[in-house]
């Protein structure tokens, strides 16, 4: 069972966007790239359509990949309006003729592939000659709540012998690779926000994280009860609510 398909009807309750910020990235998007439409656009990972049903809703030549039936299932059941083009598919193998697309979408993605070059290669092959790869992510203030509480996390997780995944140095390695290969690149901040953020917020929302959730449980309790804990300690309350300014970036990869 792919890691999200646990998680996928909880997914959207502690991680959706605020109200505009994905009609924000679309725009954004569509403002930084030089295609004829209607252009074919790929959203590999598409998830529960956090991104995506904004592109379907403005009746976009959208497709979404997602190796999670899941996930796929909750963002058909989100669209009342259009019904987006789905497809159910690993991204190191897609089921798309080569030179298919003027635009792939990879948000929120780079940092939990383990095999990035690999993914960035099958992208590549599906791509058309000056298309372009976008690069998205959330930005959130280096000492934020989360951040901190994450950071603490990692430390108990690898003091308990599981394997750190590294997902930001990950991410980075394939944005320069991307910039090394790409014809042009462009760095943009389509959208930002103030988000109001608590420890207790930060531990129901870890609890659904694919990649936590498919530890043991009894990993997964005994890493948990110990961040309690140090939350406790750190912020006096689980309920403490600290003000963070969170953003959108993107970076766009013309080829």
């Amino acid at each position: 069972m792919p890691l999200f398909d646990a998680t996928a009807a909880q997914f959207d309750l502690h991680r959706a966007f605020p109200e505009g910020i994905a009609e924000a990235i679309r725009r954004a998007v569509w403002s930084s790239v030089k295609v004829d439409h209607p252009a074919r656009v790929l959203d590999l990972g598409a998830g529960t359509g956090r991104i995506g049903r904004a592109f379907v809703a403005a009746h976009d030549a959208y497709f979404g990949a997602d190796l999670s039936l899941g996930m796929l299932q909750e963002f058909k059941a989100s669209m009342v309006e259009a019904t987006p083009v789905l497809v159910q598919a690993d991204g190191d193998r897609l089921p798309f003729p080569g030179e298919t697309f003027a635009i792939v979408m990879l948000i929120q993605v780079l940092s939990g592939v383990e095999d990035w070059r690999g993914l960035l290669s099958e992208v590549r092959r599906v791509l058309r000659p000056g298309g372009y790869i976008i690069a998205g992510h959330t930005a959130m203030p280096g000492e934020g709540v989360d951040r901190r509480m994450k950071a603490r996390l990692n430390e108990i997780l690898e003091r308990m012998g599981v394997e750190s995944r590294r997902g930001r140095h990950r991410r980075d390695a394939a944005l320069v690779w991307l910039e090394e290969h790409a014809r042009h690149h462009r760095h943009c901040v389509p959208a930002s926000w103030k988000a109001e953020r608590t420890p207790r917020q930060f531990l129901a929302r870890h609890r659904t994280g694919a990649q936590f959730s498919a530890l043991p449980l009894e990993t997964q309790a005994a890493a948990l009860d110990e961040l309690t804990d140090w939350a406790f300690a750190e912020f006096q309350s689980l309920d403490a609510v600290f003000h963070q300014q969170h953003s959108f970036e993107l970076d766009i990869f013309e080829f």
